[in-house]
Formats: C-alpha cells, structure tokens, sequence
C-alpha cells in the first residue's frame, strides 16, 4: 500500500512538470501576438512540407546506399545470390 502511494506521488509529480513544460510552449506561442486562420494554415503547411523532405532525403539516401554497396558474388562462377559453398556448379566434380 505504501509503495502505490509513493509511485502515485511520483507520478503526479511527474506529470505536473509535463504539464508545467507544454504551458510553457503555449505561452512563448502566445507572446508573439494573433495567429490568423490563415498564418497557422501556412505555418502547418510549411511543416509538412519539410517533412516531406527529410522523409524523401530518408529514402534516397536508403536507396543509394544498396546501389552503391556491389552484390556479393559467388567465387567458383561469379553469380550473384549464392556463394562457394552453396554453389552447384561442379558439385558433383567435387565429391
């Protein structure tokens, strides 16, 4: 029984510096004067847009890494997808 109420202090405590930190972004907003339909329409749009962005940055660079890297080849024929010791060209020479 103690312990819940230590972790439900802890907790509001918690909770009451959250709160405290997201009043805190509201009011800094809020100083810099009215926000028009139309400015925060921009400003969100604006936002999305420079994730877009980053996410398409994301990609490419994702993208460009695999084309850059050469696919590993096997040594005995030189195909991709496979290696020397699962190669079946001349598998039965070998045994």
């Amino acid at each position: 029984m103690v312990l819940l109420r230590d972790q439900v202090s802890t907790l509001q405590k918690a909770n009451k510096t959250a709160n405290k930190r997201k009043a805190r972004k509201r009011r800094r907003i809020q100083k810099q004067g009215v926000l028009t339909q139309e400015a925060g329409e921009a400003i969100v749009a604006q936002q999305n847009a420079k994730q877009q962005v980053e996410q398409e940055r994301r990609q490419d660079g994702a993208q460009s890494g695999v084309s850059r890297q050469a696919l590993a080849r096997c040594t005995r024929c030189r195909e991709p997808g496979h290696n020397l010791r699962t190669c079946k060209k001349d598998a039965v020479d070998s045994h």
